[in-house]
Formats: structure tokens, C-alpha cells, sequence
């Protein structure tokens, strides 16, 4: 595949600019990722112990106002007094239940106190709260032991409920308010980007901003930073996780009341999507750097390579024949050395040409007046009949007795005159050296006129001539002259390849082909000639004739020929079954017209194009 020294050179530009560009915007993003993240990892532990602060501190005071209420409720009376104040005081208190140990040892009741309003303005009934306590039962004597126990007491479908007991400081009392989550999710309610939610030890989900999480009592404790809050001894840390398929980073902070913690999650893909963004612009202003210097070394490969490309349309000019031809000279670098080298070449090879034609001019002569010295003693014996002829019916008209039998010999004297000039005129005009010209061609009539020439010669060999001329043929442009030396030179060899054969034939036929060119052959019924033979035929100098019998150059001045006419000449044959001489000639049309030679002038016909 054929690749240009331009796009070579904006390649090369565009890979290392999108080499170094791609290594800037990668290393630029890691390092701001890396940097982000370290951030991130730091604002989500921070932010997870300053909610566990804020819960504990909530807790913790419940937990007191409980303890309190508990202490100085005594009687009924003064109990549900204080359950009022108590009431009034926190909005999100809904129901109220003291229980004390009794002599033998065990929890009982002794208290419990709703508030009627509340629950109607909400829409619920104290068996609803029943309902909700006998699903959630508190474990009181583990409330005694750890002095704080925070509970999901939700019910579905829609009461989201939380369940705050604390105990006296001699565990002999617990206190036990059921209250709505409102006030924790406060805490949690501090931004949209952060998922904060409270669990407790087993990992339930105690304060959700997702209400169904809560209802639910969602069980979260697989999730990996859950179980860090879980099972970590230190208070507080970060993670990167993968729940649900999306990844996430979390953080975790435990609550020092109630074995409670903090989760906060917020999704990597939002964390990072200012350093993603720093990388899309980042890649945008690489994109945009990339696309200047494209069409920055475009414009100077262009220049660049402007006088390389006319360089190689003078190339292709020359490759036609167009020798001589000079490419301007327009800078001082290597260049412009390259194209004063090159029209140094052109006119050399220009040089060259004329004088390689001169000696193919010359050589193509040797060799027709070769062939004509050994066609003259058949054309003398050709002039000498009509010769006779002409001296006899002279001889007769001189004593002729009337003017008619008189002009009867005068008219039989230039008929055999005119066959003799003819025969003379055809040798003359092949063997006088002539002008490349080419001209519109029958076929045939350049055949018949070789075998006119080497008819007589053949006849002294023994040889019968068949001949198979195809009617209606298209022209050809070409040298008549040229032609039929190529046929003398086939139709002569093909006679002396025959020479000690028992069957001396040669057929010639032309006919056309289904390109619109034309197919002359030559077929002989001699010797044949071997592969080895073949292979060097149209080579100068090789013969296979013996010493003095040939120059070796007639077959390769034939193929130089019918390469000038834009043909081609092969050979088929094998040892005993003769040669047959294929040449094709292309039919005439603008684009086959043969190119001029150099110092030998072409006359071209009306219609036809130089080339």
C-alpha cells in the first residue's frame, strides 16, 4: 500500500501530539482522582462522626429527660402529670411506659401514658402502638444491662416509628418512649449528594431519609461499610464498596449511646464527577491542540510536498517518452537538489533516447536489406518473366502485318512493364530507409503485401502458402513498412525452419479479437523448437541458425517493433509440431496511438492522438 511522505508526516505529528496529550490528561486526571478521592474519603468521615455526634447528643438527652421522668414519677397522678409536661415539651413523643422490677426480680409495667390528639392528628390509635410493641418487644433486662437501647418499632404499611428506652443508673427501672423519627432525620436530612442512615448493632435500619427502608426494618449489615461499623474496633472509617452494582464510598462512625451508628454513602461516579469533568475538558482542549497542529503540518506538508508531487507528474510524463521535460527549481534545500538532479536525468535520458533510436533506426535497416539480399535472386527471376515477355512480344509486333496485331503486342508489352515496375517498386520502398510514420492500416493489406515480397522465395523452397484473411477487420494504427518487415522476417525464418520437412506449409490467418484488436498468426509445419529455445528467442543475438546463416537480431528487432505499435508478439510451439507466430496489434482508437520517437518525426492520421 502506497502511503504519502504528507500524510507520513501529519501521522507522525498527529500520534505524538496524541501521545503526549493523552499522557497529560491521563496523569493529570489520576493525580486529581487520587487527590479527590483522599478528600472524599476524609469529608465522609468527617461528616459520619459529626452526625454520630449530633445523634449522640440527642440520644443522650432523651435518654436524661427519660431517666428524669422515670425519677420523679411516683404516683398516678403525678406521673401522668409529668407525661404531659413531658408532652408538651417534645413534639415527637408519642406514647410514654414506665417499668420497674418487682420483689422477685422481674419487669413489670407499672406506667403508660398517649396522648390521645397527638395520635388523631396523626391518623394512628393506640392499638396501632400496641400492635407496634407486641412486633417489637423491648428487651428490657437487656435495656438494665446497657442503660440505652434504641429500636425500629415501624409498622407497615405507613407508621415509621423509633423506640427509645433508657434505665435507672441502679437498673431497676426502664423508661420507654415511642416517638417519630422526625428529629434524627434532621440530622439526616443535611444534603442530597450523601445517603446518611442510622442502624443498629444487628444492622437494622433505624432512621432512613427513605421512609420504605424504615417501614421495612430493612436488614443492611452485608453491606461492606455496614460491616465495618459492625465488626471494626476503631470508631470510625472509610471504604469503597459495590452494592446493587453501583459503586459507592461510604464512611461509618459509631454513636458512644446505644451500640448505634452512622452510615454515610455517597456514589463514586458523583464524588468524581468534577475530576471527570477536569478530564473531559482536559480532553477537549487536547482534542481542539490535536486538531490546530493537524492542520498546521497539513498546510506545511502540503508545501512541502508540492514539489514532489510535480516531480512525479514529470515522472509519469517521462515514463511516457516525454524526454527532455523540466521541472521547475523553486527552493535551495534538498528539494531543490532532488529536482536539479532530476532535469539533469531528463535531459541525459532525452540524449540518450535519440541516440538509442538512431542505432534501432539503423539496426532495423541492417536488417531489412539482410532480408532483401536474400529475397533478390527471387525477384530477379520475378522481373526476368515479364522481362521476356516484353522482348518477345516486341520481336513479334515488329514484324506484325496489321496495326490491330501490332497494338495487341503493345498492349501485352505494358502489361508485363507494369507487373515489372510493380515488383520493383515494393522491393524499392522496403528497402529505402524511411520516416517512422504511422498512418490507418488494413491488416490484410499489410499481409499481402509481405507475401507478395516473399512469395516467389518461398515457392523455390517447396513451400505452400494458405492464407485465412478475416473480412471486416478494424484498423490499426502503425508503419506499414515496419509491419510487413516484421512478417517477411517470421514468414522467411518459418520457410527455412522447414527446410528436410516432408510436409512444407504456412499458414497465415488473421482474424479479430474480442477486445477490438487484431490477431495475425504465422504457423509453420517445421522442426518446432524446445521450451529452453523459447525462452530465449526474442533475445539479441541468439540463433539458432548455422554460422553465417543469421545475425540473431531479426526476432528482437521484430519485438521491438510490435512494442512501438503498442502490441505483442509470443511464440507457441514444441519439438516436432512446428512454431506459431502470435501477434496482436490493438485496434485504433485516441488512446493507442504509438508515441512519437524522439528525433524521428510520426505523422499521425486525422483523429489520432498523440501520446
Amino acid at each position: 500500500m502506497k502511503i504519502s511522505i504528507r500524510f507520513q508526516i501529519v501521522a507522525l505529528v498527529a500520534a505524538l501530539l496524541a501521545v503526549a496529550m493523552g499522557v497529560y490528561v491521563f496523569w493529570a486526571a489520576r493525580l486529581v482522582t487520587r487527590d479527590r478521592m483522599a478528600s472524599i474519603y476524609d469529608l465522609n468521615s468527617v461528616l459520619a462522626g459529626s452526625l454520630s455526634d449530633q445523634v449522640d447528643i440527642g440520644m443522650t438527652g432523651l435518654a436524661e429527660k427519660l431517666r428524669y421522668f422515670g425519677a420523679e414519677a411516683r404516683e398516678q397522678e403525678g406521673t401522668v402529670q409529668h407525661a404531659r409536661a413531658l408532652f408538651s415539651t417534645d413534639a415527637d413523643v408519642l406514647a410514654l411506659e414506665i417499668w420497674r422490677r418487682d420483689a422477685s426480680g422481674a419487669f413489670a409495667r407499672a406506667f403508660a401514658y398517649t396522648d390521645p390528639d397527638r395520635l388523631g392528628s396523626l391518623n394512628l390509635a393506640e392499638k396501632d402502638l400496641e400492635d407496634a410493641r407486641q412486633q417489637t418487644p423491648v428487651p428490657i433486662e437487656q435495656v438494665a444491662t446497657e442503660k440505652v437501647l434504641v429500636q425500629n418499632a415501624s409498622l407497615a404499611p405507613d407508621l415509621a416509628l423509633l423506640r427509645v428506652a433508657a434505665a435507672s443508673d441502679d437498673g431497676r427501672m426502664v423508661v420507654i418512649a415511642d416517638l417519630r423519627p422526625d428529629r434524627v432525620l434532621r440530622i439526616f436530612g443535611t444534603t442530597a449528594l450523601y445517603r446518611a442512615y442510622l442502624v443498629d448493632a444487628r444492622g437494622t435500619v433505624l432512621v432512613d431519609p427513605d421512609p420504605a427502608r424504615v417501614i421495612s426494618h430493612a436488614d443492611v449489615s452485608t453491606i461492606p461499610v455496614v460491616k465495618d461499623a459492625l465488626e471494626a474496633k476503631v470508631p470510625r472509617g472509610a471504604r469503597e464498596f459495590q452494592t446493587g452494582g453501583a459503586d459507592l464510598i461510604g464512611a461509618f462512625a459509631r454513636v458512644k449511646t446505644g451500640r448505634l451508628a452512622v452510615v454515610i454513602e455517597v456514589p463514586k461516579e458523583e464524588a468524581l464527577r468534577a475530576p471527570k469533568q477536569l478530564s473531559r475538558r482536559s480532553a477537549y482542549f487536547a482534542l481542539g491542540v490535536i486538531s490546530v497542529a493537524l492542520l498546521v503540518s497539513i498546510y506545511f506538508s502540503r508545501r512541502l510536498t508540492a514539489p514532489l508531487r510535480s516531480l512525479e507528474g514529470t515522472m509519469a510524463r517521462i515514463s511516457q517518452g516525454e524526454f527532455g521535460i523540466a521541472v521547475p527549481v523553486t527552493s535551495g534545500n534538498e528539494i531543490g537538489s532532488l529536482a536539479t538532479a532530476f532535469n539533469k536525468m531528463s535531459r541525459e535520458l532525452s540524449e540518450r533516447e535519440a541516440q538509442l533510436h538512431e542505432k534501432n533506426a539503423q539496426l532495423i535497416q541492417s536488417e531489412k536489406l539482410s532480408a532483401l539480399g536474400e529475397l533478390s535472386a527471387g525477384l530477379a527471376h520475378e522481373v526476368k518473366n515479364p522481362m521476356v515477355g516484353i522482348v518477345g512480344f516486341a520481336q513479334v509486333g515488329r514484324g506484325a502485318a496489321s496495326m490491330k496485331e501490332a497494338q495487341e503486342c503493345f498492349e501485352l508489352i505494358e502489361s508485363n512493364a507494369e507487373r515489372a515496375n510493380g515488383i520493383l517498386q515494393n522491393l524499392l520502398e522496403f528497402a529505402r530507409p524511411q520516416r517512422v510514420e504511422f498512418a490507418l492500416l488494413d491488416p490484410n493489406a499489410v499481409v499481402k503485401g509481405a507475401l507478395r515480397l516473399v512469395a516467389h522465395q518461398l515457392s523455390i523452397g517447396g513451400v505452400k502458402v494458405e492464407t485465412l484473411l478475416a473480412e471486416g477487420l478494424p484498423q490499426i494504427v502503425g508503419n506499414g513498412n515496419q509491419l510487413r518487415q516484421v512478417l517477411i522476417n517470421l514468414m522467411m525464418n518459418a520457410g527455412q525452419a522447414m527446410e528436410g520437412a516432408a510436409e512444407k506449409v504456412l499458414r497465415v490467418a488473421t482474424e479479430a479479437q474480442s477486445d477490438g484488436g487484431v490477431l495475425i498468426r504465422v504457423a509453420d509445419s517445421g522442426q518446432g523448437m524446445t521450451e529452453e529455445v523459447r525462452q530465449k528467442l526474442f533475445k539479441p543475438f541468439f540463433t539458432t541458425k548455422p554460422s553465417g546463416k543469421g545475425t540473431g537480431l531479426g526476432l528482437s528487432v521484430s519485438n521491438s517493433i510490435i512494442a512501438q505499435h503498442r502490441g505483442e508478439i509470443r511464440v507457441e510451439s514444441s519439438p516436432g509440431k512446428g512454431a506459431t507466430f502470435l501477434i496482436r496489434l490493438p485496434r485504433f482508437d485516441s488512446t493507442s496511438a504509438p508515441q512519437t520517437t524522439p528525433g524521428l518525426p510520426t505523422k499521425v492520421p486525422a483523429g489520432v492522438s498523440r501520446a
